[in-house]
């Protein structure tokens, strides 16, 4: 009969598009032999533990949850040493959702954001009531939504994993869309355009009595992207995801040969070593 509930609950979190870890032991070295067990942790820290040693569940969740906070985490076996002496042979498998990248209006440069976000692999939709505007043929390979801003709460879904993008060119709209983001989980609302209209909006909120946290603040980039010179829409469209890229990796941009090497490796001595 079958009856992991860890793996269960692993193979549900993926498919809700949660960030994850599962870990399997697989025998211990110089101790006792421990039946096929596993840890389950996702990131708002709910876990399923089918291991008997609550010592080797802890050093197991601690680690699955350190690899939950890096995006470039990779499953791996690692070794946990037991309290009774000896250490324990672990595999550690992380899912880290795909980017989603959402973005707030459905103009003529907004069709190379989608079109470029679309070929990175990262799952694309476009929000907009404009269903001439926001159609197939503009956006094809994306979800749309054909929705007004009094309506986002009801119909749109922002999560940890979504990166947005408020590119209206209607101030109004603009206005609602970065609101409706700030106060949703995302960890990325950029703002298409200059400060300075960035500050009439703000200001017009202030107006209407919304205020938003220091944290939530915290969250929105304006303006919007790499500084690489971009001027054309396809330009800006490059600039706008390479800069969600770096940060959904940790990254901050700038140039490789500024790096002491291309990859982030160990080191000794300040020295990178390569395993």
């Amino acid at each position: 009969m079958h009856n992991d509930t860890a793996y269960d609950s692993w193979l549900e979190s993926i498919q809700r598009n949660e960030a994850c870890g599962l870990a399997t032991v697989l025998h211990g070295e110089d101790a006792q032999s421990f039946e096929p067990a596993r840890v389950f942790l996702n990131e708002d820290g709910a876990s399923v533990n089918t291991i008997e040693d609550p010592a080797l569940t802890e050093g197991i969740r601690s680690r699955i949850a350190e690899k939950l906070g890096n995006k470039n985490a990779k499953g791996e076996t690692v070794k946990i040493a037991l309290k009774e002496g000896g250490v324990a042979s672990v595999f550690i498998d992380i899912h880290h959702p795909p980017v989603h990248v959402m973005i707030f209006g459905a103009g003529h440069d907004a069709v190379p954001v989608a079109k470029y976000s679309v070929s990175l692999g990262f799952d694309t939709t476009v929000v907009d009531a404009r269903e001439a505007f926001n159609c197939e043929d503009n956006f094809p390979g994306t979800e749309r939504i054909i929705v007004q801003p009094d309506h986002y709460r009801k119909h749109v879904t922002i999560t940890k994993n979504t990166f947005v993008i408020v590119m209206n060119h209607h101030m109004e709209k603009d206005s609602k869309s970065l609101a409706f983001a700030l106060r949703s989980g995302a960890p990325y609302v950029g703002v298409l355009g200059p400060r300075s209209r960035r500050e009439k909006m703000m200001a017009q909120l202030h107006e209407e009595g919304v205020s938003f946290s220091v944290a939530e603040l915290s969250r929105m980039h304006n303006p919007i992207g790499l500084d690489i010179g971009a001027e054309s829409s396809e330009e800006i469209a490059i600039s706008i995801l390479s800069e969600i890229i770096a940060l959904s990796k940790g990254h901050r941009g700038g140039f490789l040969h500024d790096k002491h090497s291309i990859h982030k490796y160990p080191s000794q001595n300040g020295i990178p070593v390569r395993n």
